[in-house]
């Protein structure tokens, strides 16, 4: 019999939520998701009232109307997804209180960014953190991509010499998440100080591909798939913007950007970034949907009784075939040798260093002695499977390798991607696709 997602759940989360499921019986713990309650609570709890651009309203109402409607949320889950919605609001305003205060953030400039795109799982981890290595470009770190917006006591703790109190917060949340869903380190490496993608910021517009790897919310999936995104592009800018104002970053030094995210809003990327350029990666798509599925699986299981694997199978086979066929068609739009470069996650695991010397050479920068050392020591620092290896197989999701083929040959044969079948951690048909660094 196969088992249910409750029977993923650590014990104490299933006797957690048995209590809580007691305490809603009686009224308590009701964890309201109302979008005017938690427009009312964020103001509360900060003092503040503006939200800037209202552009995120509706995508923050129809996220939560597929929240209550779609997803079967247990109650930590639905306490999880509240707290998510209200620090994304709390951030919103701290914005609008700080470019009140400091108008001139907004007139920083930002040099044409180097963005990695990528399906989940392809390789973008592994060269995003390898360039973030090089100090010529800017990164965020992870506390950045959840707590973006310095708030008074940030200020205070920086005056008076101490750390940063976002620190601490993710630290502790961290943890929580760890304890919960403990797979999910051995999936994306974390850490309150890693290297982090973007996809975080992007978040605050409320049209992000995290609150569908968190949920099962497939309306709202569908909207985020056929309407543009720019507004919430342009807020990451924005927010972009506030963290080297407050790192007081030289504003000469490009950004290196990556989030799986792109391959669904290259459009939205390219109108706030017209002449980014685009380092691409490529990987078997069998591995590379069979390791995304795994993924959601991990991080959706934990917030619902009901999700099934079968279904986070089809939900994401499907999402990656319409993906690849909007990233294609977006770029087709742009000239051959346009900002563009094409990599193979292949090419990566057989000789890093020369991968990186041809991404290089496309962005006409030298690679130098200096560069190569800071990669090599975030490879040797950051050592595959450290936390353990990321199993799972294509049937663990009711896919099988000939269903994958059948629905994203074209990508294959686009750009010529080989089969992974020698890959090393493939053991029989158990599959291992940790992308540390």
């Amino acid at each position: 019999m196969p088992l249910a997602a409750r029977d993923y759940h650590r014990w104490p989360m299933r006797l957690l939520n048995s209590a809580l499921r007691a305490g809603q019986s009686l009224g308590l713990a009701r964890f309201d998701l109302e979008p005017s309650t938690l427009l009312a609570r964020a103001r509360q709890e900060t003092g503040l009232r503006d939200f800037g651009d209202e552009a995120f309203l509706p995508p923050m109402r129809g996220l939560i109307h597929a929240l209550q409607e779609e997803a079967d949320l247990n109650p930590v889950g639905r306490f999880m997804q509240r707290a998510n919605i209200l620090r994304l609001l709390k951030n919103r305003l701290y914005v609008q209180d700080l470019l009140r205060r400091h108008p001139e953030i907004l007139r920083r400039t930002m040099p044409d960014p180097i963005v990695v795109v990528g399906l989940a799982r392809s390789g973008t981890t592994r060269l995003h953190r390898l360039l973030a290595a090089d100090q010529h470009f800017l990164h965020l770190a992870a506390w950045e991509s959840v707590y973006p917006v310095p708030y008074p006591a940030c200020f205070a703790a920086r005056d008076a010499g101490r750390a940063d109190p976002r620190i601490a917060a993710l630290d502790q949340g961290l943890r929580a998440v760890l304890y919960m869903s403990p797979q999910i380190a051995a999936v994306h490496p974390l850490g309150t100080l890693e290297v982090e993608e973007e996809v975080g910021l992007i978040q605050h517009g409320f049209s992000s591909q995290l609150f569908e790897i968190q949920a099962k919310i497939p309306s709202f999936a569908e909207w985020l798939m056929t309407h543009d995104q720019s507004a919430a592009y342009e807020y990451m800018v924005v927010l972009l913007k506030i963290i080297s104002w407050y790192r007081n970053d030289p504003q000469d030094r490009p950004w290196v950007l990556k989030t799986p995210q792109h391959m669904q809003d290259l459009d939205a990327l390219l109108k706030v970034f017209p002449n980014a350029k685009l380092i691409c990666s490529h990987r078997d798509p069998v591995k590379a949907v069979g390791s995304a599925c795994s993924m959601a699986w991990n991080a959706i299981v934990r917030d619902s009784d009901t999700v099934t694997p079968q279904w986070v199978g089809q939900e994401w086979l499907h999402k990656t075939e319409r993906m690849l066929h909007k990233t294609l068609r977006v770029r087709e739009e742009l000239a051959p040798d346009q900002n563009q470069y094409d990599i193979q996650y292949a090419d990566i695991n057989v000789d890093w260093e020369q991968a990186m010397r041809g991404v290089y050479d496309f962005l006409a920068l030298p690679f130098t002695d200096r560069t190569r050392s800071a990669m090599q020591a975030r490879i040797d620092g950051n050592q595959q499977h450290k936390h353990g290896a990321h199993q799972y197989t294509l049937a663990d999701f009711g896919l099988d390798q000939g269903e994958v083929e059948q629905h994203l040959r074209f990508y294959r044969e686009k750009f010529n991607i080989p089969y992974e079948t020698n890959h090393p951690h493939t053991m029989a048909n158990r599959q291992s696709a940790g992308e540390s660094p």
